[in-house]
């Protein structure tokens, strides 16, 4: 125990004496040759600034009418002066002066504010995944036997129509019969009076064309089913995309049941990093940024991917977001499971900028099968036809009209005590298509029928996702087909006190809302086509970067112009950078509640002011509010001018230093 405490005073006391000597050194400061070398307001000022009351220092709550001592604790009272005197503008938090003597002890040092390139660097270790979109396998769709395999091993590369199997199925075999039999019989009854009969016969053809093509067996092959009538015993699997195969699941001889996998392939040309970003730093990730990524067995060699994907989710356990970047490997020299060093450096002109998730939505879709569509382009499942870009919807193609299925819209505003205007649409009996125009529905086919479109006064319409309108005076609360309402309402109140309403793009499934149109990234929706009234007198407070666009020299920094032009030094051509308003970070008084920073007015006097600042880079912020290009921050010392701030009192009792509370 004896051991214990001594353990402690020896520990402690190596704290406290340089806190003691600071204090003591800061005591010296401030009561240098029995004078204050921070001046605030004094009572000599009075002819020129109007005093409110006179206060302590260390009881603010002290109020007097003129000078004397404090009640409760004897010292002098300071005056406090009237609200913006002894600030020098508008903004201001406090005011201390100080003479050049002080500025030398404290080392006082500053720096301009100005335009800089900032970027943020983050750090992060990932690891190398297959590429999902680019992983097939082939599984015997009919059970049977495996006669043959054509690739013994894994790791082998094959080329997409590769033969890759040879197995033989009974009931292929049959099916087979059934389909030569069904040529026969439509043969026989072909030129048959009773067209049910040829009907009947042709839809026997049919069928089992279509199970054969279901089993793996191609157009060619049947083709020649067809003109030989000979049955074939086996059938060969060929490859469905060019890759690495990297799981044999069969032996030759071995028997499998419909559906069992036979080989697993991996397209390497492209993979995935899997890598995770705490949650302090998500504000700069954006689906888009680049990732320069390095791994120990590539010495020296960068690979650059784009990040495709954030998880919407946090982990719990570990407080970070995962996020997935596309990597080209067309050498295959990233391997799955291979860890990797990632680094993002983000510019900070592209914070606050819009994911892009939010705003392309899908682009594609298929021209007969409009339900169907895509993010990027491909062959349609139903027809084999080829995606179109979502742009050409409504043109004509292969002199076929494209019905793209819209987004309802609103009508605009009905002046107050006229007549509705009445207008129609089209509408699916099933109500599952609206148009325009009248036509067949593209989902089921059947034809459009006429209605009424049902408008308010006031330019309303609720809209259900199963196509049915109603006027807002009478509407349900909820479909009755889907429950779900599209649109969405907020009440807002002006400064005059009238409530309006303000509308937004909003999605059937509540998943998310938007102020723009577009689908729902979520459930593949259409968003809800609403009006959002501009609400004036009501002050926009969002803030954004102070920015320029200048023109600089990649190899010399520092020659920076306004204009295009060639590089004074070795003559390159001058690139177009975008540079932000910052100012260093040792300038910031970060409370965790506001930031200040003091300004140097000159003469010895400091201001001190409350800024918007955004997320910190390495070294230093970008301003977003409250400072303007060259004026001169404190960048030493800014705490000890801020201390005596609060000391003075007239400060503190009237504006409250960088470290009091705001009132709630």
């Amino acid at each position: 125990m004896f051991f214990k405490q001594k353990f402690l005073y020896k520990r402690y006391s190596r704290i406290t004496v340089p806190v003691i000597f600071s204090i003591l050194f800061g005591m010296h400061l401030l009561n240098y040759e029995g004078g204050y070398f921070f001046s605030s307001a004094n009572a000599n000022e009075t002819n020129e600034k109007k005093i409110l009351y006179w206060t302590c220092g260390m009881h603010p709550s002290v109020r007097m009418d003129k000078p004397g001592k404090c009640p409760i604790c004897a010292m002098d009272l300071i005056p406090v002066y009237e609200k913006g005197a002894g600030a020098g503008e508008e903004g201001t938090l406090s005011s201390v002066e100080l003479n050049e003597r002080a500025r030398k002890l404290a080392q006082v040092k500053t720096d301009v504010v100005d335009y800089r390139s900032l970027s943020k660097d983050i750090y992060t270790v990932g690891l190398i995944e297959y590429d999902e979109r680019r992983k097939a396998v082939i599984s015997a769709r009919v059970p049977g036997r495996i006669d043959k395999l054509f690739v013994d091993f894994t790791g082998t590369e094959v080329i997409k129509g590769e033969s890759m199997v040879w197995m033989y199925s009974p009931e292929l075999v049959s099916t087979q019969r059934e389909y030569l039999l069904a040529l026969e019989t439509y043969e026989k009854v072909q030129q048959s009076p009773f067209q049910e009969v040829v009907d009947g016969a042709r839809s026997l053809i049919n069928v089992t064309e279509k199970r054969l093509l279901w089993w793996g067996i191609t157009g060619k092959q049947i083709e020649e089913l067809r003109k030989n009538k000979t049955i074939q015993q086996h059938m060969i699997i060929y490859s469905p995309m060019s890759g690495i195969v990297i799981d044999k699941a069969v032996l030759e001889g071995q028997y499998v049941k419909e559906g069992d996998a036979v080989y697993t392939i991996a397209d390497l040309s492209n993979v995935w990093m899997q890598a995770n970003i705490y949650e302090y730093e998500m504000s700069w990730i954006k689906i888009g940024q680049e990732v320069e990524i390095t791994t120990p067995a590539y010495p020296g060699e960068v690979f650059i991917g784009k990040i495709s994907f954030i998880e919407p989710y946090l982990d719990e356990a570990t407080r970070s977001v995962r996020i997935r970047c596309d990597i080209p490997n067309m050498d295959f020299k990233l391997k799955p499971s291979m860890y990797v060093n990632a680094k993002l450096r983000i510019p900070v002109e592209e914070m606050g900028q819009e994911d892009k998730r939010y705003t392309s939505g899908l682009d594609y879709l298929c021209p007969d099968h409009p339900e169907i569509k895509s993010s990027r382009p491909g062959i349609c499942p139903e027809d084999n036809k080829e995606f179109i870009n979502i742009s050409q919807a409504g043109k004509e193609k292969n002199g076929k009209e494209i019905i793209r299925k819209g987004v309802v819209g609103v009508l605009p505003p009905v002046a107050p005590h006229t007549q509705v205007e009445r207008e129609y649409e089209y509408v699916c009996p099933m109500n599952c298509y609206v148009s325009d125009t009248p036509g067949d529905c593209p989902v089921c086919g059947m034809k459009l029928v006429e209605r009424e479109k049902v408008v308010s006064d006031s330019g309303e319409k609720l809209t259900c996702i199963c196509g049915k309108e109603w006027n807002p005076a009478i509407s349900p609360q909820e479909c009755a087909m889907c429950g779900s309402m599209v649109m969405k309402r907020e009440t807002v109140r002006l400064p005059s006190g009238e409530e309006v309403q303000k509308y937004t793009y909003m999605c059937p499934m509540a998943c998310m809302t938007s102020d723009r149109p577009g689908e729902c990234p979520d459930c593949k929706r259409h968003l809800g086509r609403w009006e959002k009234l501009k609400i004036s007198g009501i002050p926009d407070k969002k803030t954004e970067l102070k920015k320029r666009e200048v023109y600089t020299c990649p190899m010399h920094s520092e020659v920076i112009s306004d204009k295009p032009g060639d590089c004074p030094k070795c003559g390159m051509h001058l690139e177009k950078i975008t540079q932000v308003l910052a100012i260093p970070a040792t300038a910031v008084l970060d409370t965790g509640i506001r930031k200040i920073v003091y300004i140097d007015k000159g003469n010895g006097q400091y201001i001190g002011k409350e800024v918007i600042l955004g997320p910190r880079t390495d070294a230093y912020y970008p301003v977003l509010d409250g400072l303007e290009e060259g004026d001169r921050v404190v960048t030493s010392a800014n705490f000890l001018i801020d201390s005596q701030s609060q000391l003075t009192g007239g400060a503190s009792a009237l504006y409250g230093g960088a470290m009091e509370f705001k009132d709630k």
